[in-house]
């Protein structure tokens, strides 16, 4: 039934998603579970990329029930050559984004919504199909990534471009991902099992030279020699530079993507943002369908500019000490124009002790206000230790409760929890 007019997803949608990479997917596969008419339209126009799939995306995958469709491999090791300090840390799988995608937009199907193969373009609230037809929804997904209205392009003292394509070295290599610092940025590099490795060269964008030299010249200063590699043609290049969030203006009409976070070189974590922003996005919906009401709106905007606020900064900052730590390229352009970039802040503010401060959560798939708890371990906030609320159980800690006394009440688990914490509690008032 795809892009069928007389499915009524089609001719009478309640929710519109424009593009179908993991974000709008994600979109319109948890619209349709909650019973929304979903038209999902996306180009499907193939692009051969690789990328790594963090462990943590990985569960959740497999918790929801949407799984990988058997997309991935892995997962590998991830070493790291930086800061002059070559290690191995972490793991991710490999992903082939194609397979991946077409994945997510079946399953959406599977949940009910109308999937049609075509670009779309967006104006104020009208979606226009290649045809002329314009269509309207109640709720309107913009997941067309640097294309779509994800924030500012301009401001930035430096564009970043990241040229990615498949190279087939002469001799074999384990599967696995490289991380390597290079004078004119850092190379990632994904050995599959069948002998190719997929790269992906992060740079500046301004250069006279083809992307071919420049990924060439990157696998040699990399310590790759001449003949041992050779890079298979057609290569991609992708716009990497971080946009600036944008305040939200219309909560019916929201951008979704990873668009606004500026990853850092070892995070791996894009298509988790991605995914992420599409359940911020799905909470928002809910939250409004919920409880309409003007306070509602002003929570649920207040939620998505914080978000888009702190993903964007705090990826920011750990990419800036990341890149501070690697001294020998500190005098190259590539490394002396992002030095200090977004600010001198720390990317989590430093916490000595736990204290609480209000906050914003989701419970039951809804946004709510509530106080969190702030540790040393926990910088960003908790409103509970997995079934435990986390407020009531740090004030019955500094009441000098036991642990013992504490699983009575919250199950074993709050022995270790009460361990963890009570070092940081006030002496207790005899």
């Amino acid at each position: 039934m795809a892009g069928n007019p007389q499915n009524p997803a089609f001719s009478r949608p309640e929710m519109i998603v424009i593009g179908g990479g993991p974000a709008g997917a994600v979109s319109a596969w948890l619209a349709a579970r909650d019973g929304l008419r979903v038209l999902l339209i996306d180009p499907e126009k193939p692009s051969g990329r690789v990328e790594g799939l963090s462990p943590r995306l990985h569960r959740w995958l497999e918790s929801t029930g949407i799984g990988d469709g058997g997309t991935t491999i892995g997962p590998f090791p991830r070493r790291v050559d930086w800061a002059n300090q070559p290690q191995s840390v972490n793991a991710e799988h490999a992903v082939h984004r194609d397979r991946f995608d077409a994945h997510l937009r079946d399953a959406a199907r599977a949940a009910g919504a109308c999937v049609f193969a075509a670009s779309a373009q967006l104006s104020g609230r009208e979606v226009t199909l290649p045809d002329g037809r314009r269509l309207t929804a109640r709720w309107i997904i913009d997941a067309r990534g640097r294309q779509g209205r994800h924030g500012e392009r301009g401001g930035l003292p430096f564009s970043t471009l990241s040229i990615c394509g498949w190279y087939r070295p002469v001799k074999t290599t384990e599967p696995g991902f490289d991380i390597t610092a290079l004078p004119e940025g850092w190379l990632w590099r994904a050995a599959l099992p069948d002998g190719r490795i997929w790269a992906q060269l992060t740079t500046d964008a301004r250069s006279a030279a083809t992307m071919e030299t420049r990924l060439t010249r990157a696998l040699l200063h990399s310590g790759l020699t001449e003949g041992e590699f050779t890079v298979q043609a057609p290569l991609l290049a992708r716009a990497s530079t971080p946009l600036l969030p944008a305040p939200i203006t219309d909560l019916t009409c929201l951008p979704v993507g990873d668009a606004l976070a500026a990853m850092d070189p070892l995070s791996g974590h894009g298509l988790f943002w991605a995914v992420s922003s599409a359940l911020s996005a799905a909470a928002a919906r809910r939250t409004l369908t919920a409880r309409p009401a003007p306070q509602t709106e002003a929570l649920c905007r207040r939620y998505l500019d914080n978000r888009a606020r702190e993903t964007y900064l705090r990826n920011a900052r750990i990419g800036r000490d990341f890149l501070s730590l690697e001294t020998r390229f500190a005098d190259q352009p590539f490394w002396s124009g992002r030095a200090g970039f977004p600010d001198n802040e720390p990317s989590h503010s430093p916490i000595t002790r736990p204290e609480i401060r209000p906050g914003m959560v989701l419970r039951n798939g809804l946004i709510e206000e509530m106080d969190l708890l702030f540790t040393p371990q926990e910088t960003e906030g908790v409103g509970w230790f997995g079934e435990i609320p986390a407020v009531p159980f740090w004030q019955a800690v500094c009441a000098g409760q036991s642990g013992a006394e504490l699983a009575r009440r919250w199950g074993p688990v709050a022995i270790a929890l009460h361990d963890r914490l009570a070092r940081y509690a006030p002496p207790v008032e005899a």
